[in-house]
């Protein structure tokens, strides 16, 4: 990876700071591989009141210390550590000066001090920051402060991460996406080939993200396929852990999964076959109150939920936003998809304008479901997902794709905006 930061110039310094058990370091993980993944180059430092333990007893270089050596270090062909006996505490300046050929540090703690802070403030643990306003530069929290600052949601990395780039890191652009890697020329040489995508196709894509809804049937092809074609982001939301039953058709998940949340079950599996992308989890429901500040995080959705309350709310969330949000259903041996583009097409309540009663949706558990069917609706859907991402093709907007897998026959509807639609009826 090349910086294009010069090696001279100091990096900027960003402190997390908050409350004991509020959560930054697991915060801090998931933003150190956000900016990774946009291409920078992250250096951290934690403050630890603790002793400073180097190795294990009786290793080399523990050995060598034990016997006086003032500095150690410790050298491998992928890494190299440095450990020096101290007659006092460094500064911040000071500890800074060993951080050179990163663009940007990151601090864990370090509340004290004139560099900017991020505070993370968690309900159950504070009900307040530690620092006053004027210390920060944001908050991270579930709370609704009012502070004069920037406020983000403790699930929204990608917001902070773009708070840091626009103050501190402007210029430097993504570092690491200006061209691929002969290792990826090979892994996307059969979309590379596509007419129309190419290798700045593929970088798209490594830039895209998109958000899967739901983990289970449809869920595990949209996101397999998603994550194999090279989608930079992914983020999986899904309650529900893996059951002995799921396993018919949802093929993100094995046997020995059984019990497991699923977005972990999946996260574990997409990893695999493509560390090149990033997979953020969110283990719970989608609902009113959380539908909007999820859909914002991303380049378009995708709908794999198996209820229609979850699709109303992913729906009006994607209508505000602005975002593509990509419908599908199957039942038994029948499916479909649509493609709902806010102001282009309907949406999803343009078409199911009210909720029916509870009793009169049958479920999979009471009709069954072939697996092979959700496998098909669910490639549909990944394939649509794509085609926006890369601003390729024609879309399903508009149009009501059809399956009935007895038959093995499509038909399209034509479906046309609900000028009265109370979510989208105002955009005219």
């Amino acid at each position: 990876m090349t910086s294009y930061r010069l090696k001279t110039t100091p990096p900027p310094v960003v402190s997390l700071v908050g409350c004991s058990n509020s959560g930054k370091t697991t915060f801090l993980e998931k933003l150190i591989r956000e900016l990774k993944f946009r291409g920078y180059l992250v250096g951290t430092v934690k403050h630890h009141r603790g002793v400073f333990a180097f190795d294990i007893e009786g290793k080399d270089t523990w050995r060598h210390a034990q016997a006086g050596a003032d500095t150690v270090a410790l050298a491998t062909p992928t890494g190299f550590g440095l450990v020096k006996k101290l007659e006092q505490e460094l500064s911040l300046a000071e500890i800074l000066e060993y951080m050179s050929g990163v663009d940007i540090v990151l601090l864990e703690g370090f509340k004290k001090g004139p560099q900017p802070k991020i505070e993370l403030v968690r309900s159950e643990i504070s009900g307040s920051p530690v620092c006053s306003p004027e210390e920060l530069t944001a908050v991270v929290s579930d709370l609704p402060l009012e502070l004069g600052i920037p406020r983000f949601a403790l699930t929204d990395t990608a917001g902070v991460a773009d708070l840091i780039e626009e103050r501190f890191l402007k210029g430097f652009g993504d570092v690491n996406r200006q061209a691929l890697s002969h290792q990826q020329k090979k892994r996307y040489h059969r979309n590379i080939m596509l007419p129309g995508v190419g290798e700045q196709g593929q970088l798209k894509l490594l830039k895209s993200s998109a958000l899967v809804v739901g983990a289970g049937g449809l869920g595990s092809p949209v996101a397999y396929y998603l994550a194999a074609a090279g989608i930079g982001r992914l983020g999986l939301a899904d309650a529900d852990a893996v059951d002995f039953s799921n396993l018919q058709r949802q093929i993100l998940h094995a046997t020995a999964d059984v019990g497991r949340l699923k977005v972990e079950s999946a996260r574990e599996k997409l990893s695999a076959i493509n560390p090149d992308i990033q997979v953020e989890v969110y283990p719970y429901r989608i609902c009113q109150d959380n539908a909007a500040e999820l859909v914002r995080q991303y380049d378009i959705v995708v709908d794999a939920t198996d209820n229609l309350e979850s699709r109303y709310y992913l729906n009006r969330a994607c209508i505000s936003a602005g975002k593509p949000f990509i419908y599908g259903g199957v039942l038994s041996m029948v499916g479909q998809v649509l493609t709902v583009l806010p102001g282009r097409g309907p949406c999803f309540r343009c078409i199911f304008r009210e909720l029916p009663a509870a009793k009169a949706v049958k479920s999979t558990a009471e009709v069954g479901i072939l697996g092979s069917v959700a496998g098909i609706i669910g490639c549909i859907q990944a394939t649509e997902a794509v085609k926006f991402l890369l601003g390729q093709g024609d879309l399903l907007v508009g149009r009501l794709l059809t399956m009935d897998a007895l038959s093995m026959t499509f038909q399209e509807v034509e479906v046309k905006r609900d000028p009265a639609c109370p979510e989208c009826g105002h955009l005219g």
